[in-house]
């Protein structure tokens, strides 16, 4: 019994230094792990986010951030695919004093585009981010 476990603790030891370090750790300092830890352990801001057909028949994404982001900016990302591809911010929409925010979004011809607002870390509260939306045309 005692031989399986350190024959398995000799394979574990022998790829890990065959592996190296994972990617991401390797450049990492261990200052940008200890600031990373902390703000996985900050409360998030509730977003209360959703997106409407108006009137006129646009899209609106729009939400509530609670508590106390007032006249502040929500960054808008969008991108045209579910995984796989980098979130490109496309604006930057001010809530009023309330922590309300609305913007006019847009569907793609063909295919899928999917959007997220994004509120930063600060006062106290670690980076908050809404649902993921996907917009296209029927």
């Amino acid at each position: 019994m005692r031989l399986p476990r350190t024959v398995t603790a000799v394979a574990v030891c022998a790829l890990l230094l065959v592996a190296g370090p994972a990617p991401s750790q390797a450049s990492a300092s261990s200052s940008d792990l200890v600031s990373a830890a902390g703000s996985r352990d900050l409360p998030r801001r509730t977003m209360n986010d959703e997106v409407f057909r108006n009137a006129k028949g646009w899209l609106i994404f729009k939400g509530n951030v609670d508590p106390g982001w007032n006249d502040r900016n929500v960054q808008i990302y969008k991108r045209p695919c579910k995984k796989g591809c980098a979130w490109t911010l496309v604006k930057l929409t001010r809530t009023d004093g309330s922590g309300r925010w609305r913007t006019r979004i847009y569907a793609p011809r063909t295919g899928y585009w999917y959007w997220k607002g994004v509120v930063p870390k600060a006062g106290g509260y670690g980076t908050s981010v809404t649902q993921v939306w996907r917009t296209f045309v029927e």
